[in-house]
C-alpha cells in the first residue's frame, strides 16, 4: 500500500509576491530617461536579489519573507530617483509610502508588514551600501552579502569589500569562489 499524499510544503512568500508585483507595476512605468541604470536592469536585481535574500536567511536561521523584502525594497532609492549617490539614505521615503500602497491597496486580506519589520527594513536598507562596515544586525548584514553577491552573478566588476562579501558568503554556501580580484571566470575545460 502506498502511503496518502502528504500537502505540500509551502514557503510563506504571499505578502512578498505581492510587494514584487507592486513593485514592478511602478518600475514598469518608469522611463530609462536620465537614469544611471536601465529600468530593466533595477528590475532584474529586484527578483534576484529576492530570491538570494531568501536562500541565504534560511541558512542563517533568519526570515526569510522579511530577508526578501527588504531585498526587493532596498534599491527604491536608486530607482524612484534614478541615481545611486545616498540611494540607501533616500529609501525610507519611497519604503514607506510604497508600503503605505501596499497596506491600503494591494494587501487584500494578506497580513500587513508589521511596524517592528518595517523598522527592521529600513535599518537595513539604510545601511546596505556599508559593504566595508559589519554590524551586529544579521538583516542589514544579509542584505550587504546579497548586493554584493547578486551584482557579482550579474557580471558587475567586484573589488575590495564587495569582493570580499562574495568570496565569505559563497564560502559560507560551500561554493569556492573561483578566482582572484581582476580574473574574469570562465567555465572550467578540461
Amino acid at each position: 500500500m502506498q502511503d496518502p499524499p502528504s500537502p505540500a510544503a509551502r514557503l510563506a512568500v504571499r505578502r512578498l509576491n505581492r510587494i514584487l508585483s507592486g513593485l514592478l507595476a511602478v518600475m514598469k512605468d518608469l522611463s530609462d530617461r536620465d537614469r544611471e541604470l536601465p529600468v530593466r536592469w533595477s528590475i532584474m536585481h529586484m527578483y534576484s536579489s529576492s530570491q538570494l535574500a531568501k536562500l541565504l536567511a534560511m541558512r542563517r536561521g533568519l526570515d526569510p519573507e522579511l530577508a526578501a523584502i527588504a531585498a526587493a525594497l532596498h534599491d527604491l532609492g536608486a530607482v524612484m530617483t534614478g541615481r545611486r549617490a545616498d540611494h540607501a539614505a533616500l529609501a525610507e521615503t519611497h519604503i514607506r509610502e510604497f508600503l503605505a500602497k501596499y497596506h491600503s491597496d494591494l494587501a487584500a486580506g494578506l497580513p500587513p508588514v508589521t511596524d517592528e519589520e518595517l523598522a527592521r527594513i529600513l535599518e537595513a536598507v539604510a545601511r546596505h551600501s556599508e559593504k566595508g562596515v559589519t554590524s551586529d544586525d544579521p538583516l542589514a548584514e544579509l542584505l550587504k552579502d546579497v548586493d554584493a553577491l547578486d551584482g557579482y552573478l550579474h557580471g558587475l566588476p567586484t573589488g575590495g569589500a564587495r569582493l570580499e562579501r562574495c568570496r565569505r558568503t559563497m564560502q559560507e554556501l560551500g561554493i569556492a569562489f573561483p578566482h582572484a580580484a581582476g580574473e574574469e571566470v570562465r567555465r572550467a575545460t578540461s
